[in-house]
């Protein structure tokens, strides 16, 4: 009788007498899900941390709100202002993400990104008027907007479709945890710094 073979792939071909061979896969194949794995978790990991980040500059402002007014003399509908165009620049700027985010990747944008938004968090804290507070805020918003078209990207890339609810999950608890951890952290070191010390201090944290 003829001895047939079976081909798993274009390079390795099994003799179907050698059931053990075909039940083992490949090392070079361990090896890149291995790797797969590594990238996956830092990946996550990068982005849990950005997002974290993310939120607790998007919540300073807030918990800052009645130092900030009574040292630069804001009104209540100024504060609201400030709050509303860092969320118009942060939607308009959205719109362009996807296309530029397609052609230069999630790791360039995201970088550029929470380089950005930093930055204008830091300068947050150097603000002596109402009107230099508006630019920081726009700029603030626009470097912000690539961070969940980058995740989402990223999690599609990176898992099977199978595979997304848990990075899904992960990733979108880190702007929850940024939130419920923004009030008391942000106070605290208001105590400590002042209001522009936070700003400036979350600013540099996230840029490096």
């Amino acid at each position: 009788m003829e001895k047939s073979n079976i081909t798993l792939d274009p390079q390795t071909t099994f003799d179907k007498e050698k059931t053990t061979d075909i039940s083992l896969p490949p090392t070079g194949a361990i090896q890149r899900s291995a790797r797969i794995k590594r990238i996956q978790t830092t990946a996550m990991l990068l982005l849990f941390f950005a997002a974290v980040i993310n939120y607790l500059d998007r919540s300073s402002l807030s918990v800052a709100n009645l130092t900030i007014r009574e040292e630069l003399g804001l009104s209540a509908t100024e504060i609201g202002a400030l709050l509303s165009v860092f969320s118009l620049a942060y939607g308009i700027a959205q719109l362009p993400c996807g296309p530029l985010l397609d052609r230069k990747g999630p790791r360039l944008m995201l970088g550029l990104g929470m380089f950005f938004w930093s930055l204008f968090q830091a300068m947050s804290g150097m603000v002596h008027s109402f009107t230099q507070f508006v630019l920081v805020r726009i700029g603030m918003g626009i470097g912000e907007a690539p961070m969940n078209p980058c995740g989402v990207k990223v999690i599609n890339d990176w898992f099977n479709i199978k595979e997304r609810g848990r990075p899904m999950g992960f990733f979108n608890a880190a702007s929850t945890i940024g939130v419920a951890i923004s009030p008391p952290l942000l106070a605290a070191m208001m105590l400590v710094m002042g209001w522009r010390g936070m700003f400036i201090t979350i600013g540099v944290l996230g840029i490096f």
